[in-house]
């Protein structure tokens, strides 16, 4: 990055904020994946995901590149030239987790921002809405993918109102990921959009002062 009289170059700015977003998808999806606790094998297997259940008074960020070719999945670096202008900005979505009865959980849109130019404004509604059946009170459960498969994702939300069917439902997203998630009779389940990164948070006081950090195991 070249600096004139100690400001950044109008051409270099759509690279650095692309260079910071790609920073920070990256941030959030190690962090989910180190917060993620790994489930007891199915009988006769092993586990091909990791996952967290999500708890009341937590929220969920997600991040969500905006690109002019559609879709959310950044290239890598070393197809800079051609990723610097497909790139546009971010969202940065909060939903909130509201406690309900017996530990089922409900998710609410909370706010989000979306920056492009290096402007940040609110935004009424999400881009890529996530969480819409998740509005009903059920567990709620974050799966992460840890191997490659069919399916092209490498998160699933499941919710479901018995945890035995929670259960059931991660086993068969394990075993066939390309077709274990689905909306079931007693439980339900959905891809997020590859490229979208979500983070599970919870709120921690640091020296006196509240501050939202990855959710615990």
């Amino acid at each position: 990055m070249v600096l004139e009289a100690g400001i950044t170059r109008a051409s270099e700015v759509p690279r650095l904020t692309r260079l910071i977003s790609l920073g920070m998808l990256t941030f959030l999806s190690g962090c989910a994946t180190r917060t993620a606790r790994l489930p007891a094998p199915p009988p006769g297997g092993s586990p091909n995901s990791d996952y967290i259940d999500i708890r009341a008074g937590w929220r969920l960020t997600a991040v969500t590149p905006i690109l002019k070719s559609g879709g959310y999945v950044l290239k890598s670096l070393d197809q800079q030239t051609s990723s610097d202008a497909d790139f546009i900005g971010y969202e940065v979505a909060h939903y909130a987790v509201q406690g309900k009865q017996g530990g089922r959980v409900r998710v609410e849109f909370s706010s989000a921002e979306v920056t492009r130019d290096g402007k940040t404004e609110s935004q009424l509604q999400p881009i890529a809405p996530l969480f819409q059946l998740a509005r009903r009170p059920n567990y709620l459960r974050l799966i992460y993918l840890i191997r490659v498969s069919q399916a092209d994702h490498n998160m699933a939300v499941a919710t479901a109102s018995r945890m035995d069917a929670l259960d059931a439902i991660t086993r068969a997203v394990e075993a066939n990921p390309a077709e274990g998630c689905k909306v079931q009779r007693d439980a339900s389940c959905w891809w997020i959009p590859d490229g979208i990164a979500v983070r599970p948070e919870a709120l921690k006081t640091v020296n006196g002062v509240e501050k939202w950090v990855d959710a615990p195991r």
